[in-house]
């Protein structure tokens, strides 16, 4: 490794649930080599660390997910040194869940961000120095629910543990005349009743003159108000993080987890999160490692830094989930006392239906990201596939992608980067790299 020259990777989202099968010994090697080769090898850990010790949260990320921490050796394989953990499964556990995956963490000596004990704890980066350069890692979730935030102390009340955070204000846009039609219709069905009630009563801010709420959504008729835009206040803080931490570090890396897109389609990101990815590297972050939404997002070179809007998954073994909470059952009208698998299935409308049955969310590449003096010196992307033609226990580790399915992940990422000027090739190598 040569000294003042720094090689980052970062992944998407590691929802890993169980044991690598003996079979993935033979797959491992040639992707844990490529992220070793690497100085920073940074992953989203999207589960909880514990032995299932802890009841169940009253709300999920969709699935309750939750690994035993005797499994976190397997993920080790891959020689990860930064673990981000904002996103919308940390609480899946609860506040035990939370702390019982910082804990292990901490136990085995590894650095993360994202979450922690208190709100100053959840906004702090991992910190690094390697290749006499220091680095700052930051992770925030901006697909969280509200409960899940980390909250500040006060004089005389404890800071609360959580997740690092990014809110977002969404407004949709219609004519005059639909306006109306929704005042109309605000007015018939009595649907604003109790907000109104509560503006009266001094608990909800008043609505701005062009906003009109019909329930909890809002609309305006002006054209200059984006779709969807940052939290001002949450923007602030998270710039401002990269702002400090770039007065006494060389490089900044943010780790974004986000599911909203824009309404067109899932491989879109959302106006805020591009507003937000690019105002990071303008603050001074040398790049951008999205995921969250389970498949592949464009990839933008701003400013000469890369922003990874979606990586999309790197481990994916939702099928392997363990256990499930009567939540759960109760939602699928089905007995509490069945399986993960039968509750999965039930889900799945008999294998039909949900993220399991689409191969888009189990192709990813692997960015290797050479830097020196501050700027990016090279750029390459190993395609990865995470065996979803497989539905025994190999299904959701990540392979070198060869052949076919290299090109079908070269193509997908072609189509959908093309609109912010970046275009891949395949080389010989098997890597992609800027054309």
């Amino acid at each position: 490794m040569n000294a003042n020259k720094l090689t980052v990777t970062g992944t998407g989202d590691s929802l890993f649930t169980r044991e690598f099968p003996a079979e993935y010994d033979k797959g491992i090697t040639k992707v844990a080599d490529f992220i070793k080769s690497c100085d920073l090898k940074i992953t989203n850990l999207e589960t909880n660390l514990s032995d299932f010790e802890y009841f169940a949260g009253a709300y999920s990320g969709g699935t309750w997910i939750n690994t035993r921490r005797s499994c976190l050796s397997d993920l080790l394989r891959f020689g990860f040194n930064c673990f981000g953990t904002a996103n919308n499964h940390c609480m899946d556990y609860s506040y035990n869940g939370l702390l019982s995956t910082i804990d292990t963490l901490d136990a085995a000596g590894l650095a993360h961000c994202g979450t922690g004990r208190s709100f100053d704890e959840a906004v702090a980066p991992a910190l690094f120095e390697m290749n006499g350069v220091k680095i700052a890692v930051f992770a925030v979730d901006a697909s969280f629910q509200n409960p899940s935030r980390a909250g500040r102390a006060t004089k005389k009340l404890k800071a609360r543990p959580g997740v690092n955070y990014l809110r977002h204000d969404t407004v949709y846009k219609v004519s005059q005349e639909d306006m109306a039609h929704l005042r109309r219709i605000a007015e018939s069905t009595r649907i604003n009743y109790t907000r109104n009630m509560l503006i009266n009563t001094g608990y909800v801010t008043p609505d701005p003159e062009d906003i009109f709420f019909l329930g909890e959504q809002k609309y305006t008729t002006r054209e200059d108000i984006p779709a969807t835009s940052c939290h001002p206040a949450d923007k602030a803080r998270l710039l401002d993080a990269i702002k400090e931490a770039k007065k006494s570090c060389d490089y900044v890396f943010m780790v974004t987890h986000c599911h909203t897109n824009d309404n067109v389609r899932e491989e879109n990101p959302a106006d805020y999160v591009v507003e937000f990815c690019r105002a990071c590297i303008d603050a001074g972050a040398s790049a951008i490692f999205g995921g969250g939404c389970h498949r592949l997002r464009p990839i933008e070179i701003y400013k000469d830094c890369p922003i990874f809007y979606s990586l999309g998954d790197f481990i994916y073994q939702g099928l392997g989930v363990e256990h499930l909470p009567a939540d759960f059952m109760e939602k699928y009208d089905i007995d509490i006392y069945s399986t993960a698998q039968e509750a999965l299935w039930a889900r799945s409308r008999g294998g039909k239906v949900g993220l399991h049955c689409n191969k888009l969310n189990y192709q990813t590449v692997l960015p290797k990201l050479e830097f020196e003096n501050g700027k990016l010196t090279g750029f390459a992307l190993m395609p990865l596939y995470l065996n979803f033609h497989r539905k025994d226990e190999m299904n959701g580790v990540p392979e070198l992608a060869t052949g076919s399915e290299a090109q079908e992940i070269l193509d997908i990422l072609n189509g959908l980067s093309e609109p912010y000027g970046v275009k891949l090739t395949l080389q010989e190598d098997g890597l992609f790299h800027l054309a």
